[in-house]
């Protein structure tokens, strides 16, 4: 965009002086100048504008209706200036804030008990949590999400990394277990006061997590005859449930590894079993290459590492 010549940051502080004080000589005083320099100031404003932005009648000043249309644009540019110039004698700066887009679960029991660890290896990168259900890319903004997918999904415009595997297994509380005793065989689960994801809404459509469908499906128990001890909307409170010994929640790798780590939530089983579903690091096609995205993306990966050893 190309700019026609603008007034000088001197002839606008003289006019925005004289029309505070409606008086040449004044304002000439509050600058430290003559009188007929600021009225030269203003003069050249005027011819630069082709308009006039005082009316003069008996020696008295008040703004024509274009000064009154210019004096507003003139106070916020010199208190936008003001107030920049300022945060850089403060040795302030403008950090460069990255968007993330994540379910909340995740976001709660996953990513942000690790932030702190991301902002002490990257203290220039603000992040903005997103917890919409789909994110909305736009080409104004640095903006990447963590999305658990299938791993046939595809999303055409868009770059993708695949972070981990979706892994579950059923856990519950040390006291628990002392109490009831570890389970010898699959079946055995159904003796055991069981916390289930309820069903629930998203885009006006009823859907449930598969997570104890699929476990007891794959272990060959029948799940008629299951033992609810508690009916939960979100994941992150079945894992809260389990850990005050309210029942046996499925749980996620991702969701748990500390507390696997420091034994407030045990096995039932040793195994984990495999979904086909992941966690995949999403951003617009081309978006990779921007820094702040680069340094998330890679952190996130170390993380994921190390998580789901």
């Amino acid at each position: 965009m190309q700019l026609r010549r603008l007034p000088s940051m001197v002839s606008l502080r003289g006019f925005e002086a004289c029309v505070r004080h409606l008086n040449f000589s004044q304002a000439a005083a509050e600058l430290h100048i003559t009188q007929s320099a600021i009225s030269h100031q203003i003069k050249q404003l005027e011819d630069l504008l082709g308009v006039e932005l005082f009316e003069r009648q008996s020696g008295a000043m008040k703004l024509t209706r274009n000064g009154a249309e210019l004096l507003p644009v003139v106070r916020v540019f010199f208190k936008e200036m003001s107030r920049v110039v300022d945060g850089f004698e403060r040795g302030e700066r403008r950090i460069p804030v990255l968007e993330v887009f994540v379910h909340d679960s995740f976001a709660n029991t996953w990513l942000i008990p690790r932030l702190p660890r991301f902002q002490a290896l990257c203290p220039g990168i603000g992040i903005k949590l997103n917890t919409e259900e789909f994110a909305r890319f736009d080409n104004a903004n640095a903006q990447v999400a963590i999305r658990l997918e299938t791993r046939a999904a595809s999303w055409p415009g868009l770059y993708s990394e695949f972070i981990f595997a979706e892994r579950i297994f059923p856990v519950c509380s040390a006291a628990l277990i002392e109490a009831l005793g570890l389970p010898a065989a699959a079946d055995d689960i159904l003796r055991y006061p069981l916390i289930l994801r309820s069903r629930s809404k998203l885009n006006g459509q009823m859907v449930s997590s598969p997570s104890w469908e699929y476990w007891l499906d794959h272990h060959g128990v029948a799940g008629e005859s299951l033992n609810c001890a508690l009916s939960v909307p979100h994941t992150s409170m079945a894992v809260l449930a389990a850990l005050r010994g309210l029942g046996v929640a499925m749980a996620r790798t991702s969701h748990i590894s500390d507390e696997l780590k420091t034994g407030e939530l045990q096995k039932l089983f040793p195994d984990e079993l495999d979904t086909d579903s992941g966690y995949y690091f999403l951003c617009a096609q081309g978006k990779e290459k921007i820094p702040e995205i680069q340094a998330f993306m890679s952190w996130v990966k170390v993380q994921a590492c190390s998580s789901v050893e």
